[in-house]
Parts: C-alpha cells; structure tokens; sequence
C-alpha cells in the first residue's frame, strides 16, 4: 500500500481524534487541538502522519528521551494505524520515521512502551526488529489540582 508519511497538520485534527480513540483513548477534537499547539511548540516532540488517497490513516508521536545514566534517544509516545489498514506496512513506514528521525539527530536508540495487554502490538515490535528488554510496572498518580 503507497501511502504518504508526513509531519501532521492542525488539520488532521479530527483525523487524530478518532485514530486515538482506536488506540484506546477518548478524546475531543478540541483537547486534541489544545494539545497539538502545545506539542508542536516543543522543540523535541515530533507527530509525523501516514496519509492514505487524502485521509490520515496513522500516526506516531515521539520525544527526544535523555537520561543521566545513558546516551539520549527516542521515546516514541503513541502509535496507531487505522483498524481497517493494518497489515499493510503503514505502521512500520511510521517506525521507520522515527529511526530515521533519531539518526538524524545523533540519538542511539528508539524505545517503545506498550501495556501488557496489547500483545499485537508485542509482536508488531518484534517483527520490526524491537527486543522486549524488560518487563516493568508502571506507576502513577493522579494530581487535581
């Protein structure tokens, strides 16, 4: 499938939208929005789409992740290919703009967390060349402020 890798626009807003509600995360177009000009003005966060005949099918977000104890790299902070264009390298073409992305920049690696439950996604990485390095909780705490 030839689709179209592209740094995202403010109008693939909705796009993005539904795409992270098939990810597992329910959101507006208005908080995505909101995020988005936040992101964007983020000098080491990165959102790239894969666009498909003119429609957004897939995205990757990712962050310069440095670290005291090792050499900096990339966290790459959400990945989702449409459900009906899966299976169709579109998320590896994602991946690769990742990598590619972190070459260019002198970065030594691209790392990826994913829950436990999300095991198409386990094998996704794998096949793509990812090594599942450890297995780890995550913990967190909700602050209202």
């Amino acid at each position: 499938m030839i689709c179209i890798i592209r740094k995202v626009l403010i109008s693939d807003s909705i796009a993005l939208t539904e795409l992270s509600e098939q990810l597992g995360y329910a959101t507006t177009v208005d908080e995505v929005i909101e995020r988005f000009e936040y992101l964007l003005n983020k000098k080491d966060h990165q959102i790239v789409v894969a666009e498909y005949r003119n429609k957004v099918i897939g995205f990757i977000t990712f962050e310069k992740y440095d670290l005291l104890y090792y050499p900096s790299g990339i966290n790459i902070t959400g990945l989702v290919v449409d459900k009906r264009y899966r299976n169709n390298g579109i998320g590896q073409k994602l991946l690769v703009a990742a990598e590619k992305y972190a070459i260019d920049n002198n970065l030594k690696f691209v790392r990826a967390n994913s829950g436990f439950q999300r095991i198409e996604a386990h094998q996704f990485y794998r096949k793509n060349g990812y090594s599942n390095e450890k297995d780890q909780k995550r913990f967190v705490k909700d602050i209202n402020i």
